[in-house]
């Protein structure tokens, strides 16, 4: 009879994780993708489709790209702070070919610093003109700021996006938990993959250096050996007389060594 061979299947299952590093990238380049749009949409446009651009898709745009912007910065903030939280501010790379570690500054460390300060200055002085034109009433913001504002405000927008966008790609770019070492001992991280570190292979050649020689202690023989593995070596090439057979039991010895005496 022909066995019947059960063919299991086993479905994988892949897991789908969400990363937010990569969707507030996401979302970074979407805010000002969107303004991209609308300043291009503008100036091609004339006459009557003009108008339609200005008062339906241009706030469209607007709306999707204050959107991403206010997730950006918003959720951004926090979540370069805790990345901020486990790195450090230097690295430590080996130099090629010698047992040697030199420490140079993580320049993503404090991009990232750099980037999350001027943000925090920028973000209210976007905001603030806005609150001030819902509870005073005005009809814009323009009317709000005046000409000069107006531009420093529109140059603020689209600098607030990139810093923000930058913070978020200088922490999520690289894995830095795994390259900037706080003490010393990450540098010979490297035994648990089976390969040894410095520490023991300067051990090992410090054992190796370091041989005890002893004087031999048979009467009349006043050679060294190295000890304890040159013992053995030593009494089979000098003292083959003091070298007890393997398998003789120490009773067994004695007894002949008295039945010689007696003959």
């Amino acid at each position: 009879m022909k066995e019947k061979k059960r063919v299991v299947k086993t479905k994988s299952k892949s897991k789908l994780k969400f990363d937010l590093g990569l969707f507030l990238l996401v979302t970074g380049a979407l805010s000002n993708v969107t303004i991209w749009i609308g300043a291009f949409v503008a100036t091609e446009t004339q006459g009557p489709v003009s108008v339609w651009v200005r008062n339906f898709f241009l706030p469209i745009l607007g709306g999707i790209s204050g959107l991403a912007m206010g997730i950006t910065v918003t959720v951004g903030l926090v979540f370069v702070l805790t990345k901020l939280a486990g790195m450090k501010p230097t690295i430590e790379r080996k130099v090629r070919g010698k047992e040697k570690y030199t420490s140079r500054r993580n320049i993503r460390y404090y991009g990232a610093w750099g980037a999350i300060i001027l943000l925090v200055a920028i973000s209210p002085a976007l905001l603030a003109p806005y609150v001030y034109m819902t509870i005073s009433g005005q009809a814009s913001l323009f009317s709000v700021l005046g000409d000069t504002w107006s531009a420093v405000w529109s140059v603020g927008r689209i600098v607030a996006a990139d810093l923000a966008m930058g913070a978020v790609a200088l922490v999520h770019g690289v894995q830095l938990g795994a390259l900037a070492s706080a003490t010393p001992a990450t540098r010979t991280a490297k035994s648990a993959t089976g390969s040894e570190t410095p520490a023991k292979r300067s051990a090992k050649s410090a054992k190796k250096g370091a041989k005890e020689l002893r004087v031999c202690d048979v009467e009349g023989c006043e050679m060294k050996y190295a000890w304890p593995q040159g013992k053995g070596a030593h009494l089979k090439k000098h003292h083959p007389d003091l070298i007890v057979p393997k398998g003789i039991a120490l009773k067994d010895l004695m007894k002949a060594e008295e039945q010689k005496v007696e003959r």
